[in-house]
């Protein structure tokens, strides 16, 4: 699994089983091997609109081949037999996400990092391209890790909230009945946090929110930011990394020449929990039930973040998932093993009130090996 953020690839090797009627997941061994820098900047580029489709052809098995070897060497680090692997589910590198099409576009995803080349260089069945067929039924190709929460994460006496921080925020709202359970994209995550960290501070990102912990939310920013119409939008609704681009904090650095560095990260991280925290306000609280939210991805570590979401919040309590016995870095690639397993299975994995879609779907493709 490799998200929004294009930090690293999140590498997990799991023993899934049914009991009951319902998935149970075991975590045996996990790694974050860091995206290559050569292939991170290629990635960034391939954002841009005027890539050309030479350079989408050969990104597509750069990535895999990088995905194949990180795969191969995990397997020989961790002494696994290849055997024991039915096979490798790999969600692929997000390149675009087009879910509001103009009148000569068609709703559509793209994932690169070819499945069959991954088959082949590891010698294990591989599954992926999970999103298409979501689409195809009407739905918006996300979230689809709300099965995962579902099977794992659900309470029977509190409404649990499972927030993802990757770089896009999405949250599932685990409702105690499963037709009432619904998911959607918050907004920005760790993308405009990421930016201005790259542009500012000549770093990936701001590491536990030091750079942020220094500065002082301006106002002025927070109500230019707030100033989307997708934050009033309804449920299901999903975005990406297309909405929320370098040049948009370049132009939001330019628009407010005032404020130092430090009061500008600050203020994107601010925002990004006011994003969250309007989200569970608007859509989701209810006065008669009890909530709790669990925080997976990258954002659980920036501290700054994680005490504002809960400063907006007082009355629920913010946790990492690992509360739940569950690695917050591993999460995301745990659930892409259960969106396999599924289709391996021959079940549906989406889940039509969190994306849209009009029926269930099996999601995804298969590369035998």
């Amino acid at each position: 699994m490799c998200g929004t953020s294009v930090d690293a690839l999140d590498v997990a090797y799991v023993s899934i089983w049914s009991f009951d009627g319902q998935i149970k997941i075991e975590l045996n061994n996990f790694e974050m091997f860091p995206i290559e820098t050569n292939l991170r900047e290629k990635i960034f580029k391939s954002f841009k609109d005027d890539i050309s489709s030479r350079f989408l052809c050969s990104l597509n098995f750069e990535i895999a081949n990088f995905y194949a070897k990180c795969i191969n060497q995990f397997i020989k680090k961790h002494k696994i037999d290849k055997k024991d692997v039915n096979f490798i589910a790999s969600h692929g590198q997000t390149i675009y996400h087009l879910i509001d099409p103009s009148e000569n576009e068609t709703k559509s995803t793209m994932q690169l990092g070819d499945i069959s080349v991954i088959a082949q260089k590891t010698q294990i069945t591989t599954i992926g391209d999970f999103r298409p067929a979501d689409m195809a039924n009407g739905g918006q190709g996300a979230p689809l890790v709300t099965i995962f929460d579902w099977e794992i994460c659900k309470d029977p006496n509190k409404v649990n909230l499972l927030q993802n921080i990757g770089g896009i925020s999405n949250v599932t709202v685990l409702n105690h009945n499963f037709e009432d359970v619904f998911a959607f994209d918050n907004g920005p995550g760790n993308v405009l946090i990421d930016y201005a960290a790259q542009i500012l501070f000549n770093k990936p990102y701001d590491a536990g929110g030091e750079f942020a912990s220094s500065g002082t939310v301006q106002n002025e920013i927070i109500n230019y930011l707030l100033n989307d119409p997708y934050y009033k939008i309804k449920p299901p609704k999903s975005t990406g990394r297309e909405k929320y681009t370098k040049a948009f904090i370049k132009k939001l650095i330019a628009d407010f020449p005032n404020y130092n560095k430090y009061d500008l990260i600050r203020s994107l991280t601010y925002f990004t929990a006011l994003a969250i925290a309007n989200s569970y306000k608007d859509f989701v609280f209810k006065k008669d039930k009890k909530y709790q939210v669990f925080i997976s991805g990258g954002g659980g570590h920036n501290k700054v973040l994680m005490k504002h979401l809960q400063d907006l919040i007082p009355d629920v309590k913010v946790n990492l998932i690992d509360e739940l016995g569950i690695n917050s870095d591993a999460k995301e690639a745990m659930a892409f093993a259960i969106l396999g397993y599924l289709t391996y299975s021959k079940k549906s994995s989406n889940v039509p009130s969190a994306t849209g879609a009009k029926r269930p779907a099996i999601l995804g493709k298969i590369a035998p090996y």
